[in-house]
């Protein structure tokens, strides 16, 4: 695919954004004689969700009006109380702005805008929250900001903290494990080890050795650690120290208004549904609707079954090992789609998604549950899952994988068909047109690219337009000779964009 991102070349086409800009997840507009109170309400919700720039010295029209660029009234006295108080440590908790975040624009003559990108901040260093109290973290939603509440500041905490599944459980011993489940596990890791010989090992003794259980020093008492408890106990037990806990797989594909399958804990079952049986139980299920997908007549053309099994079998893993069971809302839930798969978890991704994208970079919430799944054989090298997915997709020309992550859960989209299929409702011609944009981009005039589709110009034209105005699956940049079409993107990519056509335009003025 070509890459069609949109740079601001000059002030004008700054002053255009402006004008039309509207505020959003990753955009805060504020009328600004000196620096406003309210920026750092923004500043800590920017800081505690995605990042985002705030814009001084402009004011967003009401309702489909344009925005009015008033300018900063007090250039000097706003970035002196900037620069003052994001290093008074009772004012904010971190200081997560450069100077290179910092932008002043001279929009006309006596009109100055200042443009603050303000980054996410590490893990680690969230919540971040002002005015030297914790209760005073904020978070953005939708083109706001708002305070955080006790749950999600403790969910904060946990993410600077991960691997809390590695905390030993006092009251819990080998009552608490399901000896079926174990026994199974057991068999499948001896079989991929047969030199350690773990069958012979009595099952305390396995545990251990697999970092899921110790034995008091003092006492020499066996005790479980939580990962232990949630890949192998009992769900009642597990219910004990995650009363959230709750598990779905649904497969809904074709026409079913409800589902056609489904694999729950809290439905009758052969198994105690932890997190092994329920991945034993879900990836088997799901292996044969892939095989009936990829069971194809010889004149088409598939990747092998392989390739995108074990894409699959990575979500599958990574869901259920990055998944906050102490929040456990929305559940860990799996939905099988035609042409598609979703994956949802509770908790934030502790990765950014370009980096999952990118790999090498493993921070799993839950080590002990993640050394589970890779002695199982379930999983890739530690940080490579991401790159493994995103190379599947491309290599075949499916569309690519979305991820939506924020403090409330994790949603991964996998697709098994190309960016056109994947759009039911789309007539011929928007698929065409669609298929075209997606490999070649759009370089070539109207008449040249109908005549290539074997289309009129006029069909391909109101193509084009359904595509942008009504399905809204590309967006129009720039006018008249200059247009460009771009993919719509998450709000995410979006301030990643505007980021780069700040920087360049820094860069270049």
């Amino acid at each position: 695919m070509k890459n069609n991102r949109a740079f601001f070349t000059n002030i004008e086409e700054l002053k255009e954004w402006l004008i039309n800009v509207r505020e959003k997840y990753y955009v805060e507009l504020k009328k600004a004689q000196e620096l406003p109170n309210a920026f750092w309400e923004t500043y800590s919700s920017f800081c505690n969700t995605a990042g985002g720039v705030v814009v001084l010295g402009v004011v967003e029209g009401k309702e489909k009006s344009t925005n009015e660029i008033i300018g900063v009234g007090n250039v000097g006295k706003t970035l002196t109380s900037l620069w003052d108080q994001l290093n008074n440590k009772n004012k904010v908790s971190y200081k997560n702005i450069t100077n290179d975040d910092v932008l002043e624009y001279k929009i006309d003559s006596d009109t100055t805008v200042i443009l603050i990108n303000v980054k996410e901040a590490p893990d680690g260093m969230k919540p971040v929250y002002i005015n030297d109290k914790l209760e005073n973290t904020y978070i953005r939603t939708g083109d706001g900001d708002r305070r955080a509440s006790k749950e999600e500041i403790a969910a904060f905490m946990r993410n600077a903290k991960p691997s809390q599944d590695g905390l030993v459980l006092d009251k819990f011993n080998m009552d608490d494990i399901d000896i079926d489940s174990l026994l199974a596990y057991k068999e499948r890791v001896n079989k991929r080890y047969p030199k350690k010989k773990y069958i012979e090992m009595d099952n305390e003794s396995f545990l251990i050795e697999l970092g899921g259980a110790v034995k008091d020093r003092v006492t020499g008492d066996f005790k479980l650690k939580r990962g232990a408890l949630l890949f192998l106990g009992k769900v009642n037990s597990i219910r004990e120290v995650y009363p959230h806990y709750h598990l779905d797989y649904f497969n809904r594909r074709g026409n079913n208004p409800r589902w056609l399958d489904r694999v729950s804990d809290d439905e009758p079952s052969d198994y105690q549904m932890n997190l092994f049986n329920f991945y034993m139980i879900t990836y088997s299920k799901i292996q044969i609707l892939l095989k009936e997908s990829f069971e194809l007549d010889q004149y088409q053309l598939r990747i092998p079954f392989s390739d995108f099994d074990e894409t699959v079998r990575e979500c599958l893993v990574n869901c259920l090992a990055h998944a906050d069971y102490v929040q456990g809302y929305p559940s860990t839930k799996i939905e099988a789609f035609d042409g598609w798969f979703n994956f949802v978890n509770p908790g934030k991704m502790l990765v950014s998604p370009s980096q999952f994208a990118i790999g090498g970079d493993s921070r799993p919430r839950n080590e002990i549950i993640m050394k589970f799944f890779r002695w199982l054989g379930a999983s890739e090298r530690q940080g490579f899952g991401g790159p493994l997915i995103y190379k599947t997709a491309i290599e075949n020309d499916f569309r690519r994988p979305e991820i939506l992550t924020n403090l409330e859960h994790t949603e991964l989209k996998i697709w098994n068909i190309d960016l056109a299929d994947s759009y039911p409702d789309l007539t011929d011609d928007e698929k065409l047109a669609l298929r075209f944009w997606v490999k070649n981009g759009w370089d070539k005039s109207i008449r040249e690219i109908a005549s290539i589709l074997g289309i009129t110009e006029y069909r391909l034209r109101k193509a084009i337009t359904s595509l942008a105005d009504d399905k809204h699956i590309i967006r129009r940049v720039g006018r008249g000779k200059a247009t460009k079409y771009v993919l719509e993107m998450a709000s995410v990519e979006m301030l990643t964009h505007l980021q780069i056509a700040l920087d360049h335009l820094k860069r270049h003025i």
